[in-house]
């Protein structure tokens, strides 16, 4: 649930609440739907099987809140009591409150603010309790959470232990870098550890400063001897100083390695002490630290620190409909049978999720927290059917291990950071196990630290990293590297090629698209799925063909996709990114949803194709034809003359201003960027029956002879060739008609292609599309959002800016034959955008087109000729999007035939 549906939710409660359309007591259980907790839990809650409280009007939910309503005014004296209660601190409380339904107050015991509101203001404050959907306040509003300022302190003390340990020659030593990368996570675990009851309280902090000297000249030895005993069990360590023999045993493989210790200075050791006295660290939070510490051994990341963190919230995009669902669908079928839900248990200690492209655990956290939960449900499930049936509660027992969570990462610190964060997730999750049930799972020593693999995903083979056989049950999830064809290295064009193995097409292909193929082998046949973040170029352009039919080709199918959205994050700088998730498994009967984000709606579909709408497997292929009823586009005019035939207006106005005759030998030329910027260039445009005319004008012959010389002298043959032309373009349209130009590329701001239309004595080059011989109604019908929704979708992007390929995007649009009267009225329209463009002569088309100063005029002039193309078109007005691309995609395979998986 994203942070508008939260926000609608809670105005709609409210404004229920006012004319009692919700009962006072359904409140705070309609509150807790609204912030995304599921239906079957608050069921229950409701049923009192999870409240604890005593009291009437009273209830307390473990960690969540406790609630209570209160008849007067005295909630001030109500809620200090509340707070004080012995219950909020042993159950971890985090929110306290109370209303008397005219005020509400509330208490976060987390970050220490309250809130005092009438009851109707809370929509404008929802964001009190946006923690209930996985969303911390203090991120929220962009303050810096602890994790950051960990993350940045330790960017300062990593500078300066490789300030004192490394060289301008060193600096490329991989082996001495892994090693340094080893001890930061040692430390990271060292720090964690004493603030969160692992080790006592700041007693490695305490270890560092009592015990070593003020100038670090033997910090490094201590820490070598130090980590020999967290590597040593208690019966094999021998004699050994208080201050050391104090310390448990880790294991685990964390402390295993004999790498010695960087060395200190006077000032890295103050730094090293401040680290773990000065920060919290039981407020880190590993899901999102993990990423931000990335960037302490990367200084080219600092400014955006942790800006690449994936929020929880998005995250769940991917875990709900991927696994998370089903199992809880199948809790809720199980919750009467103690013999279900065993079974159900054992189901969850065999699942295997895996992220072939990990980096710092992200992904493989939240999915390991969220199966604990889901697990610890199920235990309260199963100990309140016990005690009814025998009056005794069983000891509850978790069978999740990280040993069944798996990644594959290439960046060797975001390696180690997994690896650790994955240790201190499952603290974090034992630490609420003993909340819910009393006993604590014990961390130490530490276990298998799941299989995290570090290496290059394109060319590990998946199986062993993690294997699987018929009768497993794996996930893979992700948020894979994106990288457009033009900004791969070259060792990643290989292994596109190794991927594609060989096929041409991979040369045009988004790197991600190597984990969507690769993930398709390693599922096909076997009781698996997977599900990514991508770029939504993927559902776009010639992409689809040639990675979905790969897919399609494997007996998979797209069984949840959310459409097109802004992936942001939750951390200091909010970068976003347009993406689309994808999940597919193999060929079944199970449902199937489509998401759209924009619209906050979830659709059952019989089918997904490769755009991500309902329908069939359908690609859009390249046509050399124009499919409906519309003239022929083509690539501009071509000049290949040596720059000789193109003229600025300076250079013309030069020339016609001493040969006045020769103004006829000269028109408006408009390129794509001529024609944004709203500057021409000029193009000597010599018929041949002009031609004794130029060569008597001695500015242009010279032009002319210096075509000739540069296309003699060109190495390509068809260059030669046009050298017995030296007064034409090479390739040229010569006829007097109006044309309509259509820019190559054009920013993704815009809404609408700004498509123009020119008279006859305008030349179009070929850094754009052109339509001679046009007409106002194909410049209406291209013009139209309609179009740009086809060409968005199926033409595909360069970068981030809109591609417009008249094979793809042009001669695949479908149109019916519409009638003289549809022609007439989309003329119409058509003209009163010209109208609107040419009212304001003042702006170029770029800044008529740009979202923020597009006049008003031109803006209703757009929106006329769009209702007006869609209806003749569709043969209706479609709201959404999707629906209207469906519809487009149904004509578009009634026309062709389609290409069908």
């Amino acid at each position: 649930m994203n942070i508008a549906q939260v926000e609608n939710n809670v105005i709609s409660l409210i404004d229920k609440l006012v004319v009692s359309n919700v009962p006072n007591e359904e409140f705070i259980y309609e509150l807790l739907l609204a912030y995304g907790h599921r239906a079957s839990t608050i069921s229950m809650l409701r049923n009192g099987h999870y409240n604890i409280a005593k009291g009437p009007g009273e209830i307390i939910f473990k960690r969540h809140l406790y609630f209570k309503q209160v008849q007067g005014d005295a909630l001030h004296a109500e809620i200090d009591q509340m707070k004080n209660q012995k219950l909020v601190a042993t159950n971890r409380t985090r929110f306290v409150i109370c209303t008397n339904f005219t005020q509400l107050l509330a208490i976060d015991n987390k970050t220490g603010d309250s809130l005092d509101i009438a009851l109707t203001e809370l929509p404008r404050k929802f964001d009190f309790f946006l923690p209930w959907a996985g969303m911390e306040k203090a991120i929220y509003q962009g303050e810096n959470p602890a994790d950051v300022k960990a993350a940045e302190k330790m960017a300062k003390l990593f500078d300066l232990i490789k300030a004192d340990n490394f060289t301008d020659e060193s600096v490329g030593d991989k082996a001495a870098l892994h090693n340094l990368n080893v001890f930061l996570t040692r430390l990271l675990f060292c720090f964690f550890a004493e603030d969160t009851e692992i080790f006592n309280d700041n007693q490695f902090s305490n270890a560092i400063q009592g015990h070593t000297h003020e100038d670090g000249s033997d910090l490094a030895e201590y820490l070598n001897r130090l980590f020999f005993v967290l590597n040593t069990p208690e019966k094999e360590r021998g004699a050994l100083p208080d201050y050391l023999s104090k310390f448990p045993y880790v294991n685990g493989g964390l402390f295993a390695d004999n790498i010695p210790s960087p060395a200190f200075s006077r000032k890295s050791r103050r730094m090293l002490i401040e680290c773990g006295s000065e920060l919290n660290w039981s407020d880190i939070n590993p899901d999102i630290f993990g990423s931000m510490i990335q960037a302490v051994v990367h200084p080219d990341q600092r400014g955006g620190m942790g800006m690449h963190y994936t929020s929880v919230t998005n995250i769940m995009k991917v875990i709900d409909p991927l696994f998370l669902n089903d199992l809880y669908e199948e809790l809720d079928r199980s919750s009467s049978s103690t013999t279900k839900l065993q079974k159900l248990q054992q189901r969850l200690g065999e699942i295997k999720i895996f992220d072939p492209a990990c980096g710092s655990g992200n992904f493989l956290i939240i999915a390991y927290k969220e199966l604990r939960r889901l697990e610890m449900e199920l235990l309260k499930r199963w100990q309140e059917l016990e005690l009814g049936r025998t009056g005794q509660v069983f000891q509850a027992f978790s069978v999740m291990k990280i040993s069944q969570f798996y990644g594959i990462e290439l960046d060797d610190f975001a390696h180690e950071v997994a690896i650790l964060s994955l240790w201190l997730a499952e603290h974090q999750m034992n630490m609420e196990f003993q909340t819910e049930f009393g006993k604590s799972l014990p961390l130490l020593p530490l276990k298998n630290p799941g299989h995290i693999f570090s290496g290059n995903a394109t060319r590990v083979e998946w199986s062993e990293v993690c294997p699987i056989s018929e009768n497993d049950e794996v996930y893979l999830l992700g948020n894979p590297p994106y990288l457009g064809a033009r900004n791969q290295s070259e060792e990643q064009k290989t292994d596109m090629r190794i991927v594609f193995e060989g096929h041409e097409h991979y040369k045009d292909a988004d790197y991600v698209s190597c984990w969507l193929i690769l993930a398709s082998r390693f599922i096909g046949n076997k009781k698996a799925a997977f599900a990514f973040v991508t770029t939504n170029s993927i559902a776009q352009g010639e992409q689809v063909s040639y990675v979905w039919s790969r897919i399609f080709s494997e007996n998979q199918e797209i069984f949840f996709a959310y459409q097109s959205f802004k992936w942001r994050n939750n951390a200091k700088q909010n970068a976003g990114v347009t993406c689309v998730i994808v999940g597919v498994r193999n060929v079944s009967f199970g449902k199937k949803f489509i998401f759209n984000e924009q619209a906050m709606l979830k659709q059952e579909a019989k089918n997904i194709g490769p755009y991500l709408t309902h329908g069939e497997n359908i690609f859009v292929s390249r046509s050399k034809h124009v499919i409906s009823w519309l003239p022929k586009m083509i690539i501009g005019n071509m000049a290949r003359d040596g720059g000789s035939l193109i003229l600025t207006e300076e250079e013309k106005n030069h020339i016609t201003r001493d040969h006045p005759e020769s103004s006829v030998l000269f028109r408006k030329l408009y390129g794509t960027q001529e024609w944004i910027k709203g500057s021409p260039r000029y193009a000597l445009w010599i018929k041949d029956s002009q031609l004794e005319l130029a060569n008597k004008i001695a500015p242009i012959r010279a032009r002319i002879n210096k075509v000739y010389d540069f296309r003699i002298a060109s190495k390509a043959k068809t260059t030669n060739q046009y050298a017995k032309i030296p007064h034409k373009f090479a390739q040229r349209f010569d006829k007097e008609s109006n044309s309509i130009i259509v820019p190559s590329t054009t920013s993704e701001r815009r809404k609408y292609i700004p498509i123009g239309f020119m008279g006859p004595d305008v030349v179009i080059t070929n850094s754009a599309n052109a339509i001679f011989e046009a007409n106002l109604y194909v410049f209406g019908v291209i013009s139209s959002y309609l179009h740009i929704l086809w060409v968005k979708s199926i033409g595909g992007q360069l970068e981030t800016r809109i591609r417009y390929s008249p094979e793809i995007c042009y001669n695949t649009f479908p149109i019916p034959k519409l009638s003289k009267n549809q022609i007439s009225e989309i003329e119409f329209a058509a003209s009163e955008v010209i109208s609107a463009r040419e009212s304001r002569p003042d702006l170029n088309i770029e800044a008529l087109y740009d979202p923020d100063s597009m006049p008003d005029m031109l803006r209703e002039a757009h929106l006329q000729l769009d209702l007006v193309v869609e209806k003749a078109v569709l043969g209706k007005l479609v709201s959404e999007d999707n629906k209207k691309l469906e519809l487009l995609l149904d004509m578009y395979t009634q026309m062709t035939g389609g290409q069908y998986a």
